[in-house]
Formats: C-alpha cells, sequence, structure tokens
C-alpha cells in the first residue's frame, strides 16, 4: 500500500492510499504523474509508508517544487526525510 500525495494547486493537497504509485494515472477525471517518489518515510510513531507525490501533468517540475514547498508545512506526509 502506498500514501498518494495529489498537489492540485497552492490551496489544495489530498492524501490518500493506493496499492500501487503508477507513473501516470487519472484521478478525479484528471491525469497526473507521478513527481517524486515513492520514497520511505518513518512517521513521528515508527510507522513505515512508502509516499508518492503526484501533480496535474499540465505543470511542470517548477510548479511542483514551488507547490511542494508551500504544502511541506501541511501535510506531514511531505516530511520524507523524517
Amino acid at each position: 500500500m502506498y500514501t498518494i500525495v495529489v498537489l492540485w494547486d497552492n490551496d489544495n493537497a489530498e492524501v490518500t492510499q493506493w496499492e500501487d504509485a503508477p507513473m501516470v494515472t487519472t484521478w478525479k477525471d484528471r491525469e497526473i504523474s507521478l513527481r517524486a517518489g515513492p520514497r520511505e518515510r518513518v512517521d513521528e510513531h515508527g510507522t513505515v509508508s512508502q509516499v508518492a507525490v503526484y501533480l496535474p501533468d499540465e505543470l511542470n517540475e517548477e510548479e511542483f517544487q514551488e507547490l511542494f514547498a508551500v504544502h511541506e508545512k501541511q501535510v506531514p506526509e511531505l516530511h520524507l526525510h523524517g
């Protein structure tokens, strides 16, 4: 099971669970692609999970970096180095 983080825009991010982490998929009627991960994450309780981050296909790498920075403070699953 993978923890999936979808960064939609500056105001919207979604965390869900999927059985796999495909390179490209359709989610909520939008094409999204894998931009980071899957990477191992250990939370504050010692629970290990695989986290993958997705972004709508129309957004580029610079926009991904900006959205990641915006959401990293509010979405604990993005703390991939923890």
